[in-house]
């Protein structure tokens, strides 16, 4: 059957996504997503660095099916400027990554599948570069692109010649045909036309799209990464980020969220669209989709920022952060942070499935050289400080390419996808800035009652931080909280005989 015109394509995926949501005000219910398996997972590390080598150990210890490819070169980890270790050329990508990675692809399974398409999501490592150096960084025909985002599309070959600016496909951002797309795992596209090479066209000279490219024809890379902290290092703290994912689980009472936007009276950043990119409201969309789950949500439309020491509900695990961040003063008029790049950590309540999303042009920059950069928060902090999910960005992306974080939070809590597929629906292009970090075969599973009782914070643990939760709500009716144990409307001493008796560590 001939491709549809690809206007259609795009209308198709307008309408899932509204029927998605549709159907959740109904109280419909989709089939659980299956997940990716393992042995379709390649694990891309750099032996010559040590700490790619040391999550690679990490991973496939947690993860022991997923396949492996070292990539075995000296030149991908300098001694000469270690804190430069990020950046890699155009040249130095298609020599020392993407070729290596084809030939590797170019083989098959034992049962003599190709492993082009039995292959679906690849997971690299901190230790590899993150960002691929060229110019034009502030202008729509940037060459500059994550590795992750790139890889997204490595069997295509990018270097096909374009138009003025747009010289070749590496200029500029490419229409993602997974974006928008709503409970529709990646393994049920057909992936058999994957080495195809697929033409391109530029559309207002502004990006490419192909009426050809399917989910199918793509990969869902996502990065292992993280930030040191006082008290940890970063390789700790990427084995604390693969050990909580996998088992991810919440109660959406005992959750919150917090979206915080600036005033409504002036443009907002989150519904900047045009081309192909959908212009919805999607802080909007996303306390949509909070709200239906039942996870009580936070919404600030002033010019006020908030932090997590300001929030109205101390009690409650943060599970969603969405933020303007340092953009939050647009035109002059608004709030921004009180120091530079430092608000993650008055989030000191995060949910092990914590998602972050910010509205800030360089929080991925920590990727490269561990630095700041224009005084944004930096994502790896995130990771850092207990959440496991974020798009960050390695480069200018501009705002309508911002990960959707509607889109991210219903496959990965409504529908139970994997973080890969949940990532790469809300992510609108590809061959640009955007690095998703996180385990790419975790999974959330949405529990209205806890397995263990006691544990009111659904770790599936019994600790010091549910006994907190109990205390901070004693002598109430324990609602919000899930406190009151035997249901006598009260939280008292029998409550807390109960969560002691399971108490597991």
């Amino acid at each position: 059957m001939a491709n549809p015109p690809r206007h259609l394509y795009v209308i198709a995926r307008r309408l899932s996504g509204v029927l998605a949501v549709v159907c959740l005000l109904l109280g419909s219910s989709h089939a659980a997503a299956q997940g990716i398996p393992e042995d379709r997972v390649l694990l891309l590390y750099n032996s010559q660095n040590a700490e790619s080598l040391a999550v690679r150990n990490m991973y496939i210890a947690a993860r022991p099916g997923v396949r492996e490819l070292d990539l075995d070169n000296a030149s991908l980890s300098p001694v000469d400027d270690p804190t430069d270790l990020g950046n890699i050329t155009r040249t130095q990508y298609m020599n020392a990554i993407r070729a290596p990675l084809l030939t590797y692809l170019a083989g098959t399974t034992q049962t003599g599948a190709p492993l082009s398409q039995h292959i679906i999501a690849i997971a690299t490592t901190r230790g590899l570069p993150a960002r691929i150096q060229g110019p034009n960084e502030f202008e729509l025909f940037s060459s500059r692109s994550s590795l992750e985002n790139e890889l997204a599309l490595v069997q295509q070959d990018l270097s096909q010649a374009g138009t003025g600016d747009f010289a070749t496909l590496f200029e500029g951002t490419i229409d993602n045909p997974y974006h928008f797309l709503v409970n529709q795992p990646i393994s049920s596209f057909d992936r058999s036309a994957i080495t195809t090479q697929k033409s391109f066209t530029l559309v207002k000279d502004q990006a490419w799209q192909s009426s050809a490219l399917t989910p199918g024809d793509m990969y869902l890379v996502c990065r292992l990464d993280s930030a040191p902290t006082e008290s940890a290092t970063a390789l700790e703290n990427i084995q604390s980020l693969i050990n909580r994912s996998q088992n991810l689980s919440f109660m959406p009472q005992n959750v919150q969220a917090l979206l915080d936007e600036y005033s409504a009276e002036f443009d907002q950043l989150d519904d900047d669209g045009g081309l192909f990119f959908p212009d919805d409201d999607d802080f909007n969309g996303a306390r949509s989709v909070l709200n239906n789950l039942g996870i009580p949500t936070f919404h600030d439309q002033t010019f006020t920022f908030w932090t997590g020491d300001s929030l109205p509900d101390q009690s409650r695990p943060l599970i969603v952060l969405g933020t303007y961040g340092e953009n939050h003063d647009i035109m002059g008029f608004g709030q921004n942070p009180s120091g530079p790049g430092t608000y993650l950590s008055t989030f000191t309540n995060l949910h092990p499935a914590a998602i972050f999303i910010a509205y800030e042009s360089f929080n991925g920059n920590s990727i490269i050289n561990g630095e700041p950069r224009g005084n944004q928060e930096q994502a790896l902090n995130f990771i850092a400080n207990g959440g496991s999910f974020t798009v960050a960005h390695v480069a200018e992306p501009f705002t309508f390419s911002v990960a959707d974080l509607q889109l991210l939070t219903q496959n990965l809590f409504t529908h139970s996808m994997t973080f890969a597929e949940a990532a790469y629906s809300s992510i609108p292009a590809l061959s640009w800035q955007n690095t998703p970090i996180g385990d790419p075969l975790a999974i959330v599973t949405m529990k209205m009652e806890p397995t263990i009782v006691g544990d009111l914070n659904d770790d599936e643990t019994v600790n010091g931080t549910d006994l907190a939760i109990l205390l901070s709500v004693w002598g109430s009716d324990g609602a919000s909280s899930g406190a009151d144990l035997d249901g006598d409307g009260i939280v008292n001493g029998a409550d807390l005989a109960q969560l002691l008796s399971n108490w597991t560590m």
